[in-house]
């Protein structure tokens, strides 16, 4: 979440020793903190700072929204070879992988970050001036919220990981580190975020902070906590009384009116491309605004998982997109949607070439015309000129759409270079929230009413272009489903909504199917086409009950002799 501006941080951190563990982390400063803020100015610098952190690669940059999302039954990584973060992006690392024990190293440092920070606020907000007072109890709901959203990473990801709550505890050796159980990382995270929706104010009523774009506010923070409840109610941990809680939470959010949906899908595109904040719908979101284009504040979104475009093609030159599509999950969409506008705005069947600048990816000769291929096209077999060959390319060339630079990005947002652009990450919509919502219900009643039927079929309603108030046929989920029915029905609508935004794989695995959508969508492949499962070649590398967690970073298993290293990595 960076700021509109380029901000100095005062704080500099790096690990205390080559020989230690990535959770004892030490800051060394320009100024001690706790002499530096002074007063709620500084104190937002500071805060800022912990904000900063989750630009980096090793966290939303590049790992935790793209590399480690793949594979799934939605994408995978573009090739059929394990080169590059081909191997990251398949689930062939292993436990000494750096990708692994970068995510981890940066997810608790910003965790000793806000550390850090509320340590020094405990102290210092004693002299601060009333109105200084109110803004400091501002950031410290913020500091704890950013606490929360580290741990909640971590322990979805790694699943036994230490709690740490205080710098002192960094400074333990390593050999006194232990592993929490995941349900008190959760409880622990609940307590932040609890303390952050009472505190916190929704963006909209803000009087406080003189910018609150792209900060946690109570929307933010209720939304968040949705989400953490239907994650511990989920796979591993499977506690069902979970979901009562999310319906609460969820609740209070709807309640509140302070959010809600666009009426256009596609601005939510537009906004993300052009730095625009728009807190009616997003709940959490990171800028990766940066007016210098300096690649230490920039994201990789739109050009690692964006349209192919060749050397040349693009202002932002080319695009490294080796984020793909799964052909038979547009096609099994298509199937079952056909109303659906979101649809057409997901998915690329294009790219982009110095030659032609946006052309389809196949071409073939339809009643001896060169005729560009859609995706359409290649779904009808039941054409006379239909060829198996038109399915080739879409079974490795597909990308996601929804952050085409060449038609969301205006030029006043230029692109960082041929690597970064600054093109915003979504971490959580109100979208979302409505649909965790919906499913909670289902699940604590095992069955759904119409409060769950109402908030999916907003979502599908705006999908289909509609009003999404008003009930309609086209678009709403037919009464009368069954648990388990209305339970699919909420699988399929969360991949329709959110696809290729960083949530699939966690909710496979919440759900206790990521291996076997993997291993079916291996098949599926091959009834798309007869190379297909050749470049799906994530499924040879994911295992049951093993790829449902990152490994423990083997040079933590080797520092921390208490640790015990996740099932299947051993």
């Amino acid at each position: 979440m960076n700021m509109k501006r380029n901000i100095l941080i005062i704080i500099a951190f790096t690990c205390m020793a080559m020989n230690s563990c990535s959770l004892d982390e030490k800051a060394y400063t320009q100024v001690e903190m706790g002499t530096y803020i002074k007063d709620a100015r500084q104190a937002e610098t500071v805060l800022l700072g912990i904000y900063r952190q989750m630009n980096v690669d090793d966290i939303y940059g590049l790992n935790l929204s793209m590399l480690f999302q793949l594979p799934t039954d939605e994408a995978k990584v573009e090739g059929n070879g394990l080169t590059g973060n081909r191997l990251q992006a398949s689930n062939a690392y292993s436990t000494s992988d750096s990708y692994v024990q970068g995510s981890w190293g940066a997810l608790y440092k910003g965790i000793y970050f806000a550390n850090s920070f509320l340590e020094a606020m405990d102290v210092k907000m004693d002299v601060f001036t009333s109105s200084d007072k109110a803004l400091g109890e501002v950031y410290v709901a913020e500091a704890r919220a950013l606490r929360a959203l580290f741990y909640f990473e971590l322990v979805r990801w790694f699943g036994h990981v230490p709690l740490i709550t205080s710098t002192a505890q960094s400074a333990l050796h390593p050999s006194l580190f232990e592993q929490a159980a995941p349900e008190d990382v959760f409880r622990f995270i609940e307590e932040d975020l609890k303390y952050a929706i009472d505190v916190l104010p929704y963006a909209s009523d803000d009087a406080l902070r003189a910018d609150n774009s792209f900060r946690i506010s109570k929307g933010g923070a209720l939304g968040l906590l949705t989400k953490v409840y239907a994650t511990w109610a989920g796979y591993p941990v499977c506690d069902s009384s979970r979901w009562s809680l999310a319906v609460q939470t969820a609740e209070e959010l709807i309640a509140s009116g302070r959010h809600y949906l666009l009426t256009d899908f596609t601005q939510l595109w537009k906004n993300a491309g052009n730095n625009i904040w728009d807190s009616r719908e997003s709940l959490l979101e990171i800028s990766f605004y940066s007016p210098q284009s300096t690649n230490s504040s920039s994201g990789r979104v739109g050009k690692w998982n964006g349209v192919t475009a060749a050397q040349g093609s693009i202002r932002g030159n080319y695009n490294f997109a080796i984020f793909k599509v799964v052909p038979t999950f547009i096609k099994e969409w298509k199937e079952a949607n056909e109303g659906d506008l979101r649809w057409g705005v997901s998915f690329a069947d294009y790219k982009y070439t110095a030659a032609d600048y946006r052309i389809a990816l196949t071409t073939a000769k339809v009643n001896n015309v060169t005729t560009e291929i859609t995706f359409e096209m290649a779904m009808d077999d039941s054409n006379e000129y239909w060829s198996p060959d038109w399915r080739k390319g879409m079974c490795y060339l597909m990308t996601p759409a929804k952050w085409d630079t060449e038609i969301y990005v205006d030029d006043a947002n230029q692109l960082a270079d041929n690597n970064y652009s600054n093109v915003n990450w979504y971490l959580l919509r109100y979208a979302d929230v409505l649909l965790l919502y919906a499913e909670a219900l289902n699940e604590m009643n095992q069955g759904p009413d119409d409060k769950a039927y109402e908030a999916v079929n907003m979502v599908r309603r705006r999908g289909y272009g509609l009003n999404y108030t008003k009930p309609s046929l086209e678009a709403d989920l037919p009464a009368g489903l069954s648990y388990e029915e209305f339970r699919d029905a909420i699988y399929a609508e969360r991949s329709y909504e959110l696809a290729f935004e960083g949530h699939r794989r966690q909710d496979l695995i919440r759900w206790g199917i990521y291996y076997d959508r993997v291993q079916e969508t291996y098949y599926r492949q091959m009834d798309w086409h007869e190379l297909g499962a050749d470049y799906y070649i994530g499924a040879l590398y994911t295992y049951r009950n093993k790829n449902e967690l990152l490994p423990i970073p083997q040079r933590e298993m080797d520092l921390c002799s208490r640790f015990e290293q996740n099932q299947g990595w051993k």
